[in-house]
């Protein structure tokens, strides 16, 4: 059959937990998960760090799905106590801030599995081409849902292919390598100065490799970039490329159309990313809650945009003005030490989120 109650499309963490909360099992719903990748959480696009539930539910009060942040040890890579802030002087800010580093495709997959435990159905390598009403045509065939839900990342196909919801335009191209070697630090590091209009340079530890990338907005090289970078890190450390990726990520905030009479947007798709520093899958996890919650007790999705705007519309505009007032700041290094310099004495949460 090829007809469903429910169509997500993508099945990283928004269109995963959107199904696991739907719960199909329970609910009676037929629900299908639509995935382009031959298998889920592959090839990764991320920088792999996760707040802890308590940093997020100070970020997010409201938010009430313990639950979903309890995670399995093989997904945790190691534990975050802060972030190391390093200026275009090379003067280094450390911000308390808790959280964890993650395998982001066993992540992937462990939200995958529980959904399809709960009694979703899914298609791999199926590539969604548009969306045309309640028709959803894939090159593998066409699905029609009662419901279709966009959880297809940044590049959204269901918000291009549906009248009236707006695509991701303010977009940050990123690339990244896993390197093996001494990464064994509690800090996640940051890096801001002219050589990544934009964005900034990360490593993120994990327990013996390290996340490190670059992601950049405008016209520059962003591999050539994060090339030069790993140059010079490797002046001072040894280390070993066991892979690379790269991406894009949304900073234009929250959207403000996430739902119509049948149609959603969540995650990446919906803009539920922090503008002020790219952060988005713990967002992604809780935007997915939402909406399986909505959908699983047959409430309207008008109620699904009203939760997200009560419990997620006021941090993420806040820190899409702090994105933008660190733009204009940026073009000069000089200024911005002494924006970095004023965040550290008002301290850094509202650099961080808003």
């Amino acid at each position: 059959m090829k007809t469903f109650d429910v169509i997500i499309v993508g099945a990283g963490p928004a269109g995963s937990t959107t199904a696991m909360y739907i719960n199909p099992k329970e609910s009676g719903k037929r629900v299908l998960l639509l995935e382009s990748r031959k298998r889920v959480g592959i090839p990764m696009q991320c920088g792999e760090a996760l707040p802890t539930y308590d940093e997020l539910t100070n970020i997010f009060p409201g938010v009430d799905c313990p639950e979903l942040f309890d995670l399995p040890d093989e997904v945790i890579a190691g534990r975050i106590e802060g972030i190391l802030f390093i200026a275009p002087s090379g003067r280094r800010y450390l911000a308390e801030l808790k959280g964890h580093m993650f395998y982001r495709e066993k992540l992937d997959q462990w939200l995958f599995n529980q959904a399809v435990e709960k009694g979703a159905q899914y298609r791999l390598s199926t590539r969604v081409l548009r969306v045309e009403d309640h028709r959803v045509v894939t090159a593998n065939g066409d699905f029609y849902g009662d419901i279709i839900i966009g959880a297809d990342g940044p590049l959204s196909i269901v918000a291009d292919s549906v009248t009236g919801f707006a695509p991701n335009r303010d977009i940050c191209r990123c690339s990244f390598v896993i390197a093996e070697g001494d990464f064994f630090e509690e800090y996640i590091e940051l890096r801001f100065d002219n050589r990544f209009p934009g964005g900034y340079f990360w490593l993120f530890p994990k327990n013996g490799e390290a996340n490190i990338g670059v992601g950049v907005r405008g016209s520059k090289n962003v591999r050539e970039i994060l090339d030069g970078m790993l140059t010079e890190l490797a002046k001072h450390k040894s280390f070993k490329i066991k892979q690379r990726g790269g991406g894009v990520v949304p900073l234009g905030g929250l959207k403000a159309k996430l739902a119509s009479d049948h149609v959603a947007l969540v995650g990446d798709a919906a803009g539920m990313v922090f503008p002020s520093n790219g952060g988005g899958t713990g967002v992604a996890m809780v935007g997915g809650q939402v909406l399986g919650e909505t959908i699983g007790c047959d409430l309207p999705l008008s109620v699904y945009q009203s939760r997200v705007e009560t419990l997620m519309k006021r941090v993420l505009d806040s820190s899409l003005r702090t994105r933008k007032s660190m733009d204009r700041t940026r073009r000069s290094d000089w200024l911005f030490c002494v924006v970095m310099w004023l965040a550290n004495l008002r301290g850094w949460r509202s650099f961080i989120i808003g």
